[in-house]
């Protein structure tokens, strides 16, 4: 496998209700640790030391064409 172009890599938030609904952008960020730090927020963790679980949102790998 090749390695990839870190410049091209970037962390996006997506969120969802429930099962039932569609994940949602929530933004995209150029490291990780941003990204679940925007995530924590958007769930309302009181900081950023306190982690109680993703629930329903998520941080997903994009590479940029």
């Amino acid at each position: 496998m090749a390695k990839q172009d870190s410049t091209k890599v970037l962390w996006q938030v997506q969120v969802r209700k429930s099962r039932a609904h569609k994940w949602v952008n929530k933004g995209r960020f150029e490291t990780r640790e941003n990204a679940r730090a925007a995530a924590a927020w958007l769930r309302g963790e009181p900081g950023w030391g306190a982690v109680y679980g993703f629930g329903n949102t998520r941080v997903v790998r994009v590479v940029k064409a």
